[in-house]
């Protein structure tokens, strides 16, 4: 890798909660110029979310119940060699990226939330029990990343978005110690590190909302371990919500600046 001492790249992931008017989509926007990432992995976002042509984009298919807000976007300022194929073409998106110190695989994902299948109508899937779907997506995906990265053996894998599991190590938060532990496992299998599993309140970079609420993070950033043993990887966040009050989104967004 091609890194000089002061160089600082950086990638992004949000869920922004599929905007749908002109008003808060030029608020998140801002919000976003201000992150200044090089690749945004956006999650549950709209078209009125646009950053070209700063930006070429990689989306996931729409589902039919929500046209005009793709699950999945890669945002990337460098240039983007080739569209790959996963296993769910809804709820992921992956792409090959040339960055400026060479080729980087992006997999940009939402693993489904606890109700997913069971009631409602934001997924396909039904007759499920709770969590279940959530669980069976981790191992789906993480077959995905498999034979994704046996392809592209020699090229540095991330996969980030939307995870739907709290994974700072404090008691309870949101997800099981079931799908935790599987998570955990698969990217062990995978050989891939979680560089989000941090309390980011600790760190001072989310600070209770209006009401004192915490907001604990779900959406992840995962590199490939190889990657992380070569460079200086740190992470970060931001909240949910601006410094006058407003509400971007129902989720803050995470970071990793690596050099």
């Amino acid at each position: 890798m091609n890194l000089t001492k002061n160089q600082k790249y950086r990638i992004a992931t949000w869920n922004l909660d599929r905007p749908r008017n002109n008003s808060k989509a030029n608020r998140i926007k801002s919000k976003l110029n201000n992150i200044a990432a090089d690749i945004f992995i956006l999650t549950e976002t709209s078209e009125l979310i646009n950053l070209a042509p700063e930006y070429k984009a990689v989306k996931s298919k729409e589902f039919e119940l929500y046209k005009d807000q793709p699950w999945i976007t890669i945002w990337s300022r460098w240039k983007v060699v080739e569209e790959i194929e996963t296993s769910n073409s809804f709820r992921t998106a992956c792409c090959l990226i040339e960055a400026p110190f060479g080729p980087i695989i992006i997999y940009g994902t939402i693993i489904p939330y606890h109700m997913a299948g069971v009631n409602g109508n934001r997924y396909p899937d039904k007759g499920k029990k709770v969590w279940q779907l959530h669980v069976e997506d981790i191992i789906d995906q993480s077959s995905d990343w498999q034979n994704i990265m046996d392809n592209y053996p020699d090229v540095p894998f991330l996969v980030a978005g939307d995870f739907n599991q709290t994974r700072d190590g404090l008691p309870k938060g949101y997800g099981t110690i079931q799908g935790r532990k599987l998570l955990t496992q698969k990217l062990t299998d995978s050989r891939m590190s979680c560089v989000t599993e941090i309390d980011f309140h600790e760190m001072n970079f989310l600070t209770p909302d209006g009401k004192g609420r915490k907001r604990r993070n779900i959406d992840h950033i995962c590199i490939s371990k190889s990657l992380c043993e070569e460079i200086n990887i740190t992470a970060g966040a931001w909240n949910q919500f601006s410094e006058d009050g407003f509400a971007y989104s129902d989720h803050n967004g995470t970071y990793v600046d690596f050099y």
